[in-house]
């Protein structure tokens, strides 16, 4: 039997695909193609039981292109089942159930959906067209499924634990670069780089534009005592330090993409990344992760949609490791890595990376499930970056 982590190659060519807001016909396209050299059900193994703000839509296809018929025309919908039903089904399929009482509690609390994610990770394939594609490792079980999910609750939080202090140094330094330039420097446009500040011919708005739309919204909507602070004394106008408060990674990570290159190298050396592009490269593929967490999205096994451009190596050799290990790059092992590398340089007495080595010693012990999957290497507890 194969081993149901294993990359399938439709699925490298479409996380290798440019992001959409959509995904087109072509997408459909190029997935049905490829299905006939690989079965489908390779390509589901990427999806996910949420959609996540800012991923591509083409990661999600999912089960939708697999249902598509050779004559084009779309499946049915499947119909909706009861717990019972649902535990019937995993049973059938070869998923041990010892403590249905327990089970049926899980899929009431959790959402069957959800829960088929986990268990995704627990099926195995077979080259015996006798053997139905979502059968079940011999041995697996609901416990392991629960397991896997409750590792990756943890996951989730210890990512975010991380973010948060990433996000607060990134937050300080954009103020102390920009402040001293302008009060208001993020409302100011030639403090941004030029395609920042451009409205192009197929666009109403230029990029700043279009964030001081969100970021008013926001001052809007906001009940943040200095928020009413400033309206009633200074007309609502935000000092960028005041402004920077109310940045979520997303807009922070977009404001920090638009600044010139002198602004946006200082800010790269500061935080040891060596060039601009690859802090802004790390700060989308940092928002990304952490909307997956924020939103409760599976974590552990899932591929890094914005693939982060590395310093060199002689800038930066303790992350020579991502160089050749592409694997590692594209999954949560690579954003891990660059959190640490950033966090070790922020605080270097931070004992965050304790705490994710700690979380992945509880991994489940299952034959059919590995790191390596989430693209941890064999020896990456000795690698000099997550050494203490």
């Amino acid at each position: 039997m194969a081993r149901r982590d294993d990359a399938s190659d439709a699925h490298a060519l479409i996380d290798r695909r440019p992001s959409r807001a959509i995904a087109t016909p072509d997408d459909l396209l190029l997935v049905c193609a490829m299905s006939k050299f690989r079965r489908l059900p390779m390509i589901r193994r990427n999806s996910s039981p949420t959609s996540v703000p800012g991923e591509s839509a083409v990661s999600q296809v999912g089960d939708f292109s697999s249902g598509i018929a050779s004559g084009g025309t779309p499946r049915q919908l499947k119909p909706f089942t009861t717990t019972s039903d649902q535990l019937l089904l995993l049973r059938h399929r070869g998923l041990a159930v010892p403590q249905e009482e327990l089970a049926r509690a899980i899929l009431r609390r959790e959402g069957y959906y959800r829960v088929s994610g986990y268990a995704h990770s627990f099926k195995a394939i077979s080259e015996n067209e006798s053997v139905s594609p979502d059968s079940f490792h011999r041995g697996a079980s609901f416990e392991h499924v629960v397991q896997l999910a409750d590792f990756d609750t943890a996951l989730r939080l210890l990512l975010l634990q991380g973010m948060a202090t990433i996000e607060i140094a990134m937050r300080a330094a954009l103020v102390d670069r920009l402040g001293r330039l302008d009060v208001e420097a993020h409302r100011n446009p030639k403090l941004f780089d030029r395609r920042f500040v451009t409205t192009s011919e197929t666009a109403c708005a230029s990029p700043h534009e279009e964030w001081l739309k969100r970021f008013d919204a926001l001052c809007t909507k906001s009940k943040e005592d200095f928020v009413t602070h400033h309206r009633v004394c200074y007309g609502g106008r935000l000092p960028i330090w005041a402004a920077a408060e109310l940045l979520e990674l997303g807009l922070l990570s977009r404001l920090v993409e638009g600044l010139q290159f002198r602004d946006a190298k200082v800010l790269a050396e500061q935080f040891e990344v060596g060039h601009p592009t690859v802090l802004k490269s790390w700060m989308h593929m940092f928002n990304v992760a952490r909307n997956r967490a924020a939103h409760h999205a599976r974590l552990w096994n899932r591929t890094t949609t914005k693939i982060p451009l590395l310093p060199s190596m002689a800038s930066c050799p303790d992350l020579a490791f991502l160089h050749v290990d592409a694997h590692a790059r594209t999954r949560l092992f690579g954003t891990l890595s660059c959190m640490r590398a950033l966090i070790r340089t922020i605080a270097p007495q931070d004992d965050w990376h304790r705490q994710v080595k700690a979380l992945l010693a509880t991994f489940p012990d299952c034959p059919s499930l590995s790191l390596r999957s989430a693209g941890f290497p064999q020896d990456w507890k000795t690698l000099t970056l997550w050494l203490d």
